[in-house]
C-alpha cells in the first residue's frame, strides 16, 4: 500500500461512509444551505484526519489496538455529527442511517480485502493509480448494489427511519463489528486463510445486519398499515350510524312536509303548490335496495353525485348481499364510490359525468361490477391503483376492498383503458360464505 494512501486513510474511511449514508439518507431534507453542508463536512475530515495522527499507532499490545479503535470510533462519531447538523432529521433517524452506510463502507471494504488476496490484485493494489482503481471498482460496485438492493425501503419518509429501539440496535451492534474487526485485522501475522474468513465472515455479517435493520423497519410499516386501516375502519362505522340516523331524519322531516303541502291544497293557488311540491321532491333521493346499508350508503353517495353534477346508476338488489356484514358492505361498496366520486369530479364538466354500480347473483356467485371515466394517469402498486385522499390512509381504500373480498373467499380485480375504470369483485355468496372467518 502506497505510504501516502496511509496517510489520508482515516479521512478516506470518512468520506467512504458519509457515500455509504448517501444511500440510505438521500430522501431526507438538508436543513441548512449546501455550501454550509459542504464546510460541515470539510471539517469533519479535517476532525478525521487529526485524530488518526493522535491516535493511530502500528504496535500490536492492548493499549494501541484500542487507540486505533478510538480512532475509528471518532470517524463513526463524526459522520453522526455532520448527518445531525447537515438534515432535517431527528436523532434515532440520524442514527439509523449512519449505522446503515458504516455497515455498507464495511462491506465494500471486506469485499476489497478479498480481491486483494487475488495476487495480480493485490499486486495493483500496491500502486499508486491501482489502489485507486480497486477503491473504485468495490466501493462503486457495492455501494450500487445496496443502492438499488435497499431502495424500495429507503426511498420511502423519514418515520420509516425514525425508530428509536431500531436506532439503538444499530447503534450498539455497529460499536461491536467496530471493536471485533479492529481486533483482528489489525495484527499483521495472519495467514491467508485467516484473512479470507475474517473478511467474507464480515461480509456476510454486514449484509445480515442490514437485512434485519430493513426487516425490522418493513415490519413496523405493516404494523402501522395495520392501525391505520383500523382507524379508518372506525371512522367509517362512525360514518354510517351517523349518515344513518341522517337519512332516517331527513325521510321523516321529507314525509312530513309532503303531507303539509297536501293540506294546503285549495288555499294557494295550484300552480304554486306544483312548484313547492317539485321542489321538495328534489330531497327525495332515499334509495330502496332491501338493505339498509346500501339504501343509507347509496342515499348518501347520490345526494353528493347531484351536487356535483355526477349521474349515479345504480342496478342492485340489497338482499343479495345478506351474507356480507354490515360494516364489512359499507367499507367495500362505499370505499369504491367514494374513489368513483374523486375521479369523476376531476373531469372537465363538458366531459361525461357518469358512475355505474350492478351487482346480479348467478349460481352462488355474487358479482359485482363498476365503471367510471376518468382523467390523467394512475399509479399502480402492488397491482392496485393509489388513491390521493386523506394521506393518512393514502392507498388502504382498495387493500381494505380487497381484505374484505378475500375474507369472504372472493377475489377484487381492476382495469384501466382508454379513460374508463372498471372495477370487478366477486363473492361466492353460498352457506359457507355467509360465515366469514
Amino acid at each position: 500500500m502506497p505510504e501516502w494512501y496511509r496517510e489520508i486513510r482515516t479521512p478516506l474511511l470518512y468520506f467512504q461512509s458519509l457515500i455509504g449514508v448517501g444511500l440510505f439518507a438521500y430522501s431526507l431534507k438538508l436543513r441548512i444551505p449546501r455550501w454550509q453542508a459542504a464546510a460541515w463536512i470539510a471539517l469533519g475530515a479535517a476532525v478525521c484526519y487529526l485524530t488518526a495522527q493522535i491516535f493511530y499507532v502500528s504496535g500490536q499490545d492492548l493499549v494501541s489496538t484500542l487507540r486505533r479503535i478510538a480512532g475509528v470510533m471518532v470517524v463513526y462519531f463524526a459522520v453522526i455529527a455532520v448527518v445531525k447538523v447537515c438534515c432535517r432529521a431527528s436523532l434515532w433517524t440520524c442514527l439509523f442511517v449512519t449505522s446503515s452506510g458504516y455497515i455498507a463502507q464495511d462491506i465494500a471494504g471486506s469485499t476489497k480485502s478479498l480481491l486483494k488476496l487475488i495476487p495480480p490484485v493485490g499486486a495493483l493494489a500496491e500502486h499508486d493509480l491501482g489502489i485507486l482503481l480497486v477503491d473504485l471498482v468495490c466501493y462503486g460496485g457495492v455501494f450500487t448494489i445496496l443502492f438499488f438492493a435497499f431502495r424500495p425501503y429507503t426511498r420511502q419518509r423519514e418515520e420509516n427511519f425514525d425508530d428509536k429501539l431500531k436506532a439503538i440496535f444499530s447503534f450498539g451492534v455497529l460499536l461491536l463489528c467496530i471493536g471485533m474487526a479492529r481486533l483482528t485485522q489489525d495484527n499483521p501475522e495472519r495467514n491467508l486463510t485467516a484473512q479470507f474468513t475474517e473478511s467474507l465472515y464480515s461480509v456476510l455479517c454486514g449484509v445480515f445486519i442490514l437485512l434485519l435493520q430493513f426487516g425490522t423497519m418493513e415490519r413496523a410499516k405493516l404494523h402501522h398499515s395495520v392501525d391505520a386501516m383500523k382507524e379508518m375502519l372506525h371512522q367509517q362505522r362512525q360514518q354510517y350510524e351517523v349518515g344513518k340516523a341522517s337519512m332516517d331524519l331527513v325521510n321523516e322531516k321529507y314525509h312530513d312536509l309532503k303531507a303539509l303541502l297536501r293540506s294546503f291544497h285549495g288555499q294557494i293557488p295550484s300552480t304554486q303548490l306544483e312548484e313547492l311540491e317539485h321542489s321538495v321532491d328534489q330531497y327525495d333521493l332515499y334509495i330502496h335496495t332491501g338493505s339498509q346499508v346500501l339504501d343509507v350508503l347509496l342515499t348518501e353517495k347520490r345526494t353528493l353525485c347531484a351536487a356535483r353534477d355526477i349521474r349515479l346508476t345504480c342496478f342492485l338488489d340489497g338482499t343479495q348481499f345478506s351474507f356480507v356484514e354490515e360494516l364489512d358492505l359499507y367499507s367495500l361498496v362505499g370505499n369504491a364510490l367514494n374513489n368513483a366520486i374523486e375521479a369523476v369530479s376531476a373531469l372537465p364538466p363538458e366531459e361525461e359525468r357518469f358512475i355505474t354500480l350492478t351487482a346480479s347473483l348467478e349460481g352462488g356467485l355474487l358479482t359485482v361490477h363498476m365503471d367510471n371515466p376518468y382523467a390523467g394517469q394512475l399509479r399502480f402498486q402492488e397491482g392496485l391503483p393509489q388513491t390521493s385522499g386523506d394521506p393518512r390512509y393514502h392507498g388502504y381504500g382498495l387493500k381494505s376492498m380487497e381484505h374484505i373480498a378475500q375474507k369472504y373467499g372472493g377475489t377484487l380485480s381492476v382495469t384501466a383503458q382508454e379513460g374508463l375504470f372498471q372495477l370487478d369483485i366477486l363473492l361466492p355468496a353460498g352457506e359457507k360464505a355467509a360465515r366469514p372467518a
